[in-house]
């Protein structure tokens, strides 16, 4: 197979694949290792974490999990899809020229609105704790929200109120089974 037939995106694409699998797999699994922490269990928190996002921290404390360890994993698992779903949009918008118009022409309608570009961004902390972390990449990249406060702005809401839903289900497993 001649090797110019692959097409341009699929190396940026294979790099955000692998990265997205070591933030959501390969970190966890070796701190569960290094750490003394059941592998299985683990597991189970990275799928509950992918399917109900935050609300996978009651399961991974249910499951015998440290829950110092159960805010990591769950950190991990949403930077690995956000840093992937960046990674995705960037090589749309570099590769598709569909795309690219789509992006310039919502960049300027978010110019557009000053209330927008200039406190839109804060909107990512309310929208990762209702929407979640799925959500949160595609608006900020529609909207040409720099990168470095979008991931910071998103996974500080995501980080706050996976440590409040860990704290209410420790005292509420306390009350349950003292």
């Amino acid at each position: 197979m001649d090797c110019s037939a692959i097409p341009p995106y699929i190396r940026p694409v294979t790099g955000a694949i692998a990265k997205c699998l070591g933030f959501v797999v390969l970190l966890p699994v070796v701190a569960a290792v290094i750490f003394s922490q059941s592998v299985p269990a683990t597991l189970a928190l990275i799928a509950s974490t992918l399917i109900i996002e935050y609300g996978a921290a009651p399961i991974g404390i249910g499951l015998g999990l440290h829950p110092v360890f159960v805010l990591g994993v769950l950190t991990s698992v949403a930077l690995g899809i956000i840093l992937f779903l960046f990674d995705l949009f960037d090589t749309l918008g570099r590769h598709s020229d569909r795309v690219g118009r789509f992006l310039a022409r919502s960049e300027e309608k978010a110019k557009q609105s000053e209330l927008l570009s200039k406190y839109g961004i804060y909107g990512l902390v309310p929208c990762v704790l209702t929407l979640g972390f799925y959500v949160c990449p595609p608006v900020s990249w529609v909207c040409a929200w720099r990168r470095d406060y979008s991931i910071l702005l998103t996974m500080g809401g995501y980080i706050a109120i996976s440590l409040i839903l860990i704290l209410a289900t420790l005292g509420l497993f306390s009350i349950i089974f003292p």
